[in-house]
């Protein structure tokens, strides 16, 4: 696990009570800006919920999250004695240990987190990944507006097998029956923005994002747009500035979190945009692109959240131990 933040390894201990920075410092760094970004939210969204109804909502369920945080933890420490009991990974193995020059010898934590790493893995519900390499034979076909008849552009190109450039919407079929689940993709900007969609059920049906630079400068320059497609018919656009300076031809790292009614964005690991929507309840993944402004994809991964295991996970991965950054 590596920090959002710096990038560096976190630490086994502080894996324990924060799986997502390796300090209480850059938790609190990437919180300030994080902060800043949902107040901004607040002050352009009519339909949002306040923060004081947020509150209100929240007080009810906080004894039954804090028993399923307890619980995950007690989970996962089992899990620690499991892994340490269990012979190491076969060779070829989905997800193979790090390798380690032959005069560095791994310590007996490291290698029990090692471990828990390969059980927590060979658990998970359902986790998907594409890189293009293998084709678009997995992603929907979708006509241009008023035709029947597949973008022209195509996506793949001969040149960079690798990357994908999309055009007209395509779903990942693969993921449309899903409902709660974290997509996580790179992609980079060539022009101004970088466009994705999720709770896909049709090229009519979806939630739309995109991530846009505002204004030209290396002052913050960012911004995110998003609306809802229902029937063909797109409701509720709505535009937000970003604490983030966006470059053309960088890579950017996108996760977004789908649980319910709930969405929380990320870029490079740190919170931009957290909002809530009941229309649509069920749908996959998937790209697009206005014509005018192309982006690139490298790759996409799907990890399920509606199992027994995949809950308790996302839940864990949300646990906030003091000293760590809690509010």
């Amino acid at each position: 696990m590596l920090c959002f933040l710096c990038g560096k390894k976190i630490g086994l201990f502080r894996s324990l009570v924060d799986q997502q920075y390796c300090c209480a410092a850059h938790r609190s760094e990437a919180r300030l800006a994080s902060a800043q970004a949902l107040r901004d939210e607040d002050e352009h969204e009519p339909w949002s919920v306040s923060k004081k109804d947020r509150k209100k909502q929240a007080r009810p369920n906080g004894s039954a999250g804090q028993k399923a945080s307890i619980f995950a933890f007690l989970t996962v420490g089992a899990l620690l004695v499991a892994a340490l009991m269990l012979p190491g990974p076969s060779p070829g193995t989905a997800f193979p240990p790090v390798s380690l020059s032959p005069g560095v010898k791994r310590g007996m934590f490291e290698r029990a987190g090692d471990a828990i790493s390969d059980v927590v893995r060979s658990s998970a519900p359902i986790t998907l990944h594409h890189d293009f390499r293998a084709g678009l034979g997995d992603w929907t076909t979708v006509g241009l507006r008023g035709s029947k008849v597949d973008d022209p552009r195509g996506w793949s190109s001969a040149a960079a097998p690798e990357l994908v450039r999309p055009g007209s919407l395509r779903i990942w079929k693969r993921s449309v029956s899903l409902q709660n689940y974290q997509m996580e993709f790179q992609g980079q900007l060539e022009r101004k923005s970088l466009s994705w969609a999720f709770r896909a059920s049709d090229e009519r049906n979806y939630y739309a994002t995109k991530l846009l630079i505002t204004k030209a400068g290396p002052q913050p320059n960012a911004g995110l747009l998003r609306y809802v497609m229902l029937n063909g018919h797109e409701w509720d656009r709505v535009q937000l500035p970003l604490p983030l300076t966006l470059e053309r031809g960088a890579n950017y790292r996108v996760r977004v979190s789908v649980q319910d009614d709930h969405f929380i964005t990320y870029v490079n690991g740190q919170v931009v945009s957290s909002w809530s929507d009941k229309r649509l309840r069920r749908g996959g993944v998937g790209f697009f692109a206005d014509e005018d402004d192309t982006q690139k994809v490298a790759w996409v991964s799907l990890s399920e959240r509606d199992s027994f295991l995949g809950r308790m996970l996302a839940h864990f991965s949300l646990i906030v131990m003091p000293g760590a950054g809690a509010e």
